[in-house]
């Protein structure tokens, strides 16, 4: 049988028959596994993986470590050259591989004398006339389905999920009365970040002692300035954080005044 995933992707044929089984099809003790290429750089740990669970099975692998062979997916430049005189091509417009594929592909266009071009992504082509040209660019990107909304990869939503999943929230807040007054002890919630610290006390507890000590030096106007507040209130909480659990997250401040 001849299936896919020889660079280890996960929903390849190769993955699921060592994960257990792919179209009613088994693999078991006895049974030869042979990559037929040489792994991508980047692809290791999924390559190793499917190895493993193969092993684990009793299937005999072959993979391109004794480096006696390697099918490629890639036409190769003499390929290319026979393409290119069966097809006979008015342009030459390569849109598959590395840059320096791209490059090497225009050239060799060039040189049989196609009208060859390179066109990098948001590139606008005119292949009206005798020759390819670049007429306009527009900006591109990446955008992912989020939920029902489209979100741009630049737009700093998925960068603030990362963060919030890799460093956790503190929520913080505050009331004051007509008076400017701090109504009680400023409250925290926190979510992704563990219960106890390095004092082996509640961590929330910590956090709104140090906040409360913190505040209480405020004096005056200085209680009106909500900028200056969430920025201190940032600060501390931080501070607190890094030196109870090792971890910097992120701070939300509420602070909400009675008029």
């Amino acid at each position: 049988m001849i299936v896919t995933g020889s660079q280890g992707e996960r929903r390849a044929a190769s993955s699921q028959l060592a994960n257990g089984k792919y179209q009613g099809i088994t693999l078991s003790e006895g049974d030869l596994f042979l990559f037929s290429s040489k792994t991508i750089p980047g692809n290791e740990r999924g390559v190793i993986k499917i190895i493993n669970q193969l092993s684990e099975k009793g299937v005999d692998v072959v993979d391109d470590s004794s480096g006696n062979y390697h099918v490629s997916g890639h036409a190769n430049r003499p390929e290319l050259s026979i393409l290119h005189d069966i097809v006979s091509p008015q342009f030459l417009l390569p849109m598959h591989g590395e840059h320096r594929h791209l490059r090497e592909h225009v050239k060799l266009g060039e040189s049989k004398g196609i009208s060859s071009l390179l066109a990098s992504n948001g590139t606008m082509v005119d292949l009206t006339g005798n020759q390819i040209k670049i007429i306009d660019h527009i900006d591109v990107g990446r955008v992912y389905l989020d939920g029902a909304s489209k979100v741009g990869a630049l737009d700093g939503v998925i960068r603030d999920r990362i963060k919030l999943a890799v460093n956790g929230i503190i929520v913080v807040n505050i009331i004051f009365d007509e008076d400017d007054e701090m109504l009680g002890e400023p409250w925290c919630e926190i979510r992704g970040l563990t219960d106890f610290g390095q004092s082996q006390c509640n961590f929330i507890d910590v956090l709104e002692e140090d906040l409360s000590q913190y505040l209480g030096r405020y004096k005056g106007d200085a209680l009106k300035d909500d900028d200056k507040l969430e920025k201190d209130i940032k600060r501390i909480a931080r501070q607190t954080a890094l030196t109870e659990i090792g971890k910097k997250p992120e701070v939300s401040v509420i602070i909400s005044r009675l008029t």
